[in-house]
């Protein structure tokens, strides 16, 4: 396959300029039967390369075997249809893809351990170079150095987002490392917020790419694409956008500010069928990555093609008409190009004079643009095609386009039709294209043919896309009956630590699954506070369903009846581990573990707002430094003009002998920072405002934080906290849960809604009378449920229906591939548990054959 080349501005492929479009593919979220469809019907769209995230969680699910090659993991089979499709493959694998997957693809085993991940640990990076000695000679043997279809290979990912502490000392490694494994083509790194340096650590030999994620809708866009191609310029390489949004329009802008490689990230959607999603993020630090994964680009999971798909192909044949004439444009404002009258888009001046013009009607309403001395429509929310003076020379003709508001889609010339040169445009019935020749302008309104100069014009419509339809949903009949409480399947009963603490998951050798602790709790304790636990929390009170929370490690305080003692039972299960770094949370911290954190029994809390010394005013007289006598105020209390600026506020604590100290600052409204005995500072959240102070003796505490006129916190607490009695700890892998469910049991024919009692799950069985040899799309319905869905005795996803928040895709949406039912299975098996203590409800699933 033809070798991909940069230089500055420019990307050759085989030695010719080209502009090249690229769907991420993500084998690890389609089933391995389906990967050759989703691949041709990529090259089917116009598309010419594959982004390819080769994810090292997937392939090392057990610490120190990597399967690279058993059905669903199989690699180089992957490439190799690739390259059946004649489809150039951009390799990303990792060692961190993100990708809102577990842990942003780094292994569960990783994560508890207290390794500093994305850095230069050594317990990390010798992980990360088994991985790379397994993964990397994969990808060398298919590189297009070598007759295969991998042009360009990515190390690491967004490492600008991430807090590295020397980019620069980690890159090398990694690029080091793919050197000597025999990567030969470009090494890339992106970066995902415009850190060119950040993301790549300036490291020679690694070519800097940007991921952009504009609004839709932005104005301020194409100038920001532009100043990224003059800066990749600069460097002497082209502008890659290895990320970016789906729609063809943004795209379309993207091209023209520069950009050589335009990859719109999920433009082929997935499911998390064989592994686990992210946890958090996603703007509200609280929520769940849904199994669905489908951010609405030009296929569905299950390989359904959506209108965009239709844009796809116009944009590929724009592309192919202009051929090298586009692919060696320079980038320029619209007006440089003479257009006035829309705030959004831009222009490629051509090389030998010209323009290809593309503004941008962002706003949903038709748009008046001047071009020159005439105007023209521009539907809504479009970016199309025109040309501007274009001469015709290049193609064989003594001629020029004056103007076309309709878009280039096929150029044939005169010597391969044997006739004139043909200019194939497509576009609305108001378009216009004006020609000017030696024996006059030739001027054609609407759709038709002319001829004139040895130039032929054919304006047409544009034509009715290959969009797949809707499906169309049915009512599942549905079967119910009484399931066991998923804790109870088999599973594995764990030592008591001797230290009373409850190890995180990992550490229990448990990637997925329940893990139930029984606390008994002395009489005398004012409630229950779990610090760092994660994910879905379910706390049972003497017997009484507290409900399940998602704390996401945030403070999760479970109040007591001082009077007596108490039976506590806490049920954490994995939904997946962080995939980024989000402070607000302590278990969204990339490498933190699963399971209860620690847990504290609180027997006292006193009030300690006031009597905080003020050592650092915000103010003039802050600048004097410490005082012999600073004054006292109450926490955060001190007024003064001057916004924002730092105040420090100090006093003495006094620690138990027994137990812990814990600092709860309640209403926090602004992260502030906190030290110990002037040791380091630790961050707290508005999301998790609670700190261990240890035990014995006292304690000074400094608190920093910007002057806000209103205060930042309305109490503090200073809380005496004892651990409890831990009386067991057992552990249940997803396997045996799913097990359990996929057993035949006695379920009797049911109509929705079904009503699910607290700690009481339900069977459901949902009959698909599918079409033979297809798969099904699911869709549940519910409102504070839990539903995992099993498909003849295999997992396919989980879902919560109500609260809390997810993210991601359709939290409704189940896809059970047909390789996963066989050709007789006519139903699937719903485990149907409820979140709240109140109890929940499931409003029963439609259903619908899905296409593959």
């Amino acid at each position: 396959m033809p070798e991909l080349t940069l230089s500055p501005g420019s990307l050759e492929l085989g030695g010719r300029p080209a502009v090249l479009l690229c769907s991420s593919v993500f084998p690890f979220r389609l089933p391995a039967d389906q990967w050759a469809h989703r691949l041709r019907r990529v090259r089917e769209s116009g598309y010419r390369m594959v982004d390819l995230y080769v994810h090292w969680g997937f392939h090392e699910e057990v610490e120190g075997c990597i399967d690279l090659s058993s059905p669903d993991r199989d690699l180089a089979r992957f490439l190799d249809l690739a390259a059946a499709e004649d489809l150039l493959v951009m390799a990303r694998p990792g060692p961190y893809i993100c990708s809102e997957t577990d842990g942003g693809g780094l292994p569960w085993w990783l994560h508890g351990r207290g390794l500093a991940l994305r850095s230069t640990d050594p317990g990390y990076l010798a992980a990360v170079d088994r991985w790379f000695a397994a993964v990397l000679p994969v990808l060398a043997a298919a590189q297009t150095t070598r007759g295969g279809p991998v042009a360009l290979v990515q190390i690491e990912n967004e490492l600008d987002f991430f807090d590295c502490p020397d980019p620069t000392a980690y890159q090398e490694h990694l690029a080091a490392s793919a050197r000597e494994h025999g990567i030969e083509v470009p090494i890339i790194a992106c970066a995902g917020q415009g850190d060119l340096s950040g993301a790549g650590g300036d490291v020679p030999g690694v070519v800097p790419t940007m991921n952009l994620y504009p609004s839709d809708a932005s104005t301020a866009f194409d100038e920001e694409a532009r100043a990224g191609y003059e800066e990749l310029a600069a460097r002497g390489l082209p502008l890659l956008v290895t990320e970016t949004n789906r729609l063809h329009r943004t795209l379309r802008r993207e091209i023209l500010a520069g950009a050589r490689l335009v990859a719109p990230y999920l433009q082929t959607s997935g499911f998390n069928h064989l592994l686990l999603p992210s946890a958090g993020n996603w703007g509200d630090p609280g929520n769940l990555m849904t199994h669905d994964y489908d951010f609405g680009g030009y296929m569905s999971p299950d390989g359904r093609r959506r209108p965009e798909y239709d844009e796809a192909v116009r944009l590929a044949r724009t592309l192919e008409a202009w051929g090298e004439r586009l692919a060696t444009a320079r980038p320029v404002p619209l007006a440089e190009a003479g257009v006035a009258g829309i705030d959004a888009g831009g222009a490629l001046a051509l090389p030998g004079g010209g323009h290809v013009i593309g503004p941008a009607e962002v706003h949903g309403t038709d748009a008046t643009v001047r071009i020159g001395a005439h105007a023209a429509r521009v539907p809504a929310s479009t970016c199309p095609f025109w040309s501007v003076q274009v001469p015709l020379e290049p193609w064989g003709a003594e001629a020029s386009l004056v103007l076309a508001t309709a878009e280039l889609v096929d150029v044939v010339r005169a010597e391969a039709a044997g006739g004139p040169l043909t200019l194939l445009l497509e576009g609305p019935a108001d378009a216009r294209v004006v020609l000017a020749t030696a024996q006059g302008e030739l001027v054609v309104d609407g759709h038709g043919e002319a001829e004139a100069g040895g130039v032929r014009i054919v304006l047409r419509p544009v034509p009715a896309g290959a969009a797949d339809a809707e499906p169309v949903l049915c009512r599942a009949a549905l079967e119910v009956g009484p399931a066991a409480e998923p804790t109870e399947a088999p599973g594995t009963e764990h030592p008591l630590p001797a230290d009373g603490a409850v190890p995180a998951t990992e550490a229990l050798g448990l990637r997925d699954g329940r893990l139930r602790a029984d606390l008994a709790i002395p009489a005398g304790a004012r409630e229950l506070l779990l610090l760092g636990a994660a994910d879905l929390v379910r706390v049972i009170v003497d017997g009484a369903e507290q409900g399940t929370a998602v704390p996401h490690g945030a403070p999760l305080s479970v109040p007591l009846g001082p009077a007596t003692a108490h039976e506590v039972t806490v049920i954490t299960e994995t939904w997946g581990r962080a995939n980024f770094d989000d402070a607000r949370r302590p278990a969204l911290a990339l490498g933190a573990g699963r399971g209860l954190g620690a847990v504290h029994v609180v027997t006292a809390a006193t009030d300690v707002t006031e009597l905080w010394r003020v050592r650092r005013i915000p103010d003039a007289r802050g600048a004097r430094g410490d005082r012999a006598q600073p004054p006292i105020r109450p926490l955060g209390g001190w007024s003064s003009p001057r916004l924002g600026e730092d105040a420090v506020y100090v006093r003495r604590l006094d620690r138990p002998e027994e137990g812990n100290a814990l600092l709860r600052l309640v209403g926090l409204t602004r992260p502030v920072h906190v030290s110990l005995d002037g040791g380091a500072e630790v961050l707290l959240s508005p999301e998790a405002p609670v700190l261990d102070l240890g035990a014995g003796g006292s304690v000074e505490v400094a608190i920093r934080a910007p002057h806000v006129p209103d205060g930042f916190v309305s109490r503090a607490e200073l809380l005496a906290a004892v651990p409890p009695s831990l009386r067991g700890l057992r552990t249940v892998d997803r396997g045996a849960i799913t097990a359990q469910i996929a057993d035949p049991a006695p379920l009797v024919a049911a109509t929705a809604p079904v009503r699910i009692a607290a700690g009481r799950p339900v069977h459901v069985r949902a009959w698909t009378p599918r079409s033979p040899a297809v798969g099904v799309q699911l869709q549940l319905m519910g409102a504070d449920v839990q539903v995992t869905v099993v498909a003849a005795g295999r997992p396919v996803s989980r879902h919560v229906l109500g609260s809390p928040a997810v993210a991601g895709g359709d939290a409704h949406r189940s896809w059970v591939p047909a390789s996963y039912l066989g050709e007789d299975v006519s139903h699937v098996e719903l485990l149907v548990e409820a979140l709240s203590p109140q109890g929940g409800i499931f409003e029963g699933a439609s259903w619908s054959d899905a296409i593959s």
